[in-house]
């Protein structure tokens, strides 16, 4: 076997050296390459297939934050890549026609395409054979479709499918026409997320060199690819290397049909998440009897039959798989099947995700107006139960951020309302019946409080309180607000049914009376307006000391409404009130100014 010298000079030597010069310029030399090798992790990206052969398991090493790392790669220059290398025995001899397509190769740009940096062989002080692509730092597709902790939903798969299809469609349209060494350790993602074509265009170059005897596999491997990448090769050129399987797994060479059997292998990983024969197999990993089941009995990897959404693809690739390779698919219509597929998928990941960004922001405009109405219900809500809670004032104030201090008024009205015999009717009825049976009342006291300038305080068990004159001082008419809901809530009894008993009669006790109080705001959590002071203890003794259906007042406060000449009022005999002793009292029976009602006591 003849030995072919480095120095060529091309056809064009003619033009000058600078010509010569540019056309080698793939060539890398000695100095300008160095290997690092990292001892604790996997080397090149053969032992990497070569351990992921050995695995029989789903269990893979982590995608540690989706960065790869690596065993070994290679320095060309400053420049990091990936590479190939074999053990050079013989010089190879470099055609200009070998020469002008190496040449081309490097060449070669493409957004989907690892740029390929050159070859480093025929150099004596250093007998190997290294291929150099700009190494691609994020992770194998490999490695991704094996990882079950990623997620690889149809935004993924669509992209990186599409990825690879522009990239491999760019290198059969031009002079380079094949990728030759396809799988999905040689797909890899870039730190954009966009997938490249890696270790494309060299299998010609490798095989010739390995049928010369030139090469062979490193020292630290016994064969140049793994079981799990050889059994991924197109048939017709395994069998163009061992037509009975029985050969150690080699490079193959490749072809633009080759290419598409072996897409369709991709397109089955990224699928069904899974190696092609990883499990299908009866020995649990690919081995020299699964190649001979390929070669010879036209064995296909095993499809699962939950895959309704992409069972189209998975018909592609079983074309993919046709032992016709004219029969195959080429690159448009792969591309065009996972339009419809991945339908509601397109452009890039990084379109995608800009697409999903803006899918998201205008949902989240959506949601933001949603919350934002919510939030404006939410606070009218709690308006109104602040609104129940506390007078309308205070409530305003506390909602702004005010804060109320206690003060002392020097005159308003406060009342007391308390339903009679109500143990009575607790024992004739179910605690739902009272629960509701109070809170009709109730309502039906609130609804006469609205139209007054007046303020409920509390209700305690059955009873109810109303002031008049606090936190709004309102020009000594407090007495008057209260006087009338006093006859108005005595109304309100009077015509009052109540639902699961109708001959119940409901009767009330009222007492009021006016003078100097003090207010403030108790709580944090559960604020209340509460009101201070004797005024408060001689309206609840009013009320406990008056008779059933009678509202009554103080002198004081009765002298008041007298000089109005507007309400009627009755003298009573001395009431014992604790803490004052015997006291006149009065009672407001009705009214007297225009429009007036007179209800008459009942007994």
């Amino acid at each position: 076997m003849p030995c072919w010298p480095l120095n060529y000079f091309s056809k064009e030597q003619n033009a000058g050296p600078n010509l010569a010069a540019q056309k080698m310029s793939w060539k890398v030399s000695k100095d300008e390459l160095k290997i690092i090798v990292n001892k604790n992790a996997n080397t090149s990206i053969q032992k990497m297939s070569r351990e992921l052969e050995n695995k029989n398991s789903k269990e893979e090493n982590p995608i540690i934050s989706k960065r790869r790392v690596f065993g070994s790669y290679a320095l060309v220059g400053t420049q990091r890549a990936e590479f190939l290398q074999f053990k050079q025995f013989t010089m190879i001899h470099l055609s200009p026609d070998v020469i002008d397509y190496l040449y081309t190769l490097k060449q070669l740009q493409n957004d989907n395409l690892a740029k390929f940096l050159g070859i480093q062989c025929n150099d004596d002080t250093m007998p190997t054979l290294t291929v150099l692509h700009t190494l691609v730092e994020r992770g194998t597709l490999e490695e991704f479709c094996l990882n079950q902790d990623f997620s690889m939903n149809e935004t993924f798969k669509s992209a990186f499918m599409r990825d690879m299809l522009r990239g491999l469609n760019y290198l059969h349209k031009g002079p380079i026409g094949y990728h030759g060494f396809l799988q999905a350790a040689t797909c890899l993602i870039d730190i954009n997320w966009v997938l490249k074509l890696s270790l494309y265009g060299v299998t010609n170059f490798i095989c010739d060199a390995l049928d010369n005897k030139n090469i062979q596999a490193p020292d630290f491997l016994d064969r140049t690819v793994s079981y799990a990448q050889y059994v991924c090769f197109p048939p017709e050129h395994i069998k163009q290397y061992d037509k009975t399987g029985e050969k150690p797994p080699r490079m193959v060479r490749g072809s633009q049909k080759g290419d598409m059997y072996s897409v369709g292998m991709i397109l089955y990983m990224m699928i069904e998440r899974d190696d092609p024969y990883m499990f299908s197999h009866e020995l649990g990993r690919p081995d020299q009897r699964l190649v001979k089941d390929i070669i010879v009995n036209n064995k296909l990897p095993r499809i699962a039959e939950e895959h309704n959404a992409e069972a189209l693809l998975l018909e592609k690739c079983k074309e993919c798989w046709s032992r016709k390779p004219e029969e195959r698919p080429d690159v448009r219509d792969i591309m065009d099947t996972i339009s419809i597929v991945y339908a509601s998928a397109k452009g890039s990941l990084v379109d995608q995700m800009m697409k999903i960004n803006e899918k998201y922001a205008a949902e989240l405009e959506d949601l933001v107006a949603i919350r934002t109405e919510e939030l404006a219900y939410a606070k009218e809500t709690t308006m109104k139960i602040l609104n129940e809670m506390l007078p309308q004032a205070v409530a305003e104030d506390l909602k702004n951020g005010i804060v109320q201090m206690p003060r002392s008024y020097e005159s308003a009205t406060v009342m007391f309302v308390q339903i009679c015999e109500f143990n009575v009717l607790m024992k004739k009825s179910t605690p739902d019946q009272v629960i509701a049976f109070l809170n009709d009342v109730f309502d039906q006291f609130d609804s006469v409080i609205k139209h007054h300038v007046a303020y409920k305080v509390e209700t305690t068990g059955e009873t109810y309180m109303v002031a008049s004159g606090v936190p709004e001082e309102n020009d000594g008419q407090h007495i008057f607000e209260i006087a009338e809901i006093a006859l108005e809530i005595r109304e309100v009894a009077a015509v009052y049914v109540l639902p699961h008993d109708p001959k119940y009669i409901l009767r009330i006790r009222t007492g009021f009376h006016m003078g100097p109080i003090a207010a403030g705001v108790i709580g944090i959590k559960s604020p209340r307006y509460c009101l201070f002071g004797d005024t408060v203890n001689y309206a609840s003794r009013m009320q406990s000391t008056c008779a059933p259906n009678q509202i009554q007042t103080s002198e004081i406060t009765a002298k008041v409404l007298e000089n109005s000449k507007r309400y009627i009022l009755d003298d009573k005999k001395l009431v014992y009130v604790k803490g004052k002793g015997d006291i006149k009292c009065y009672l407001l029976t009705g009214r007297t100014h225009r429009g007036a009602k007179h209800v008459e006591e009942q007994n």
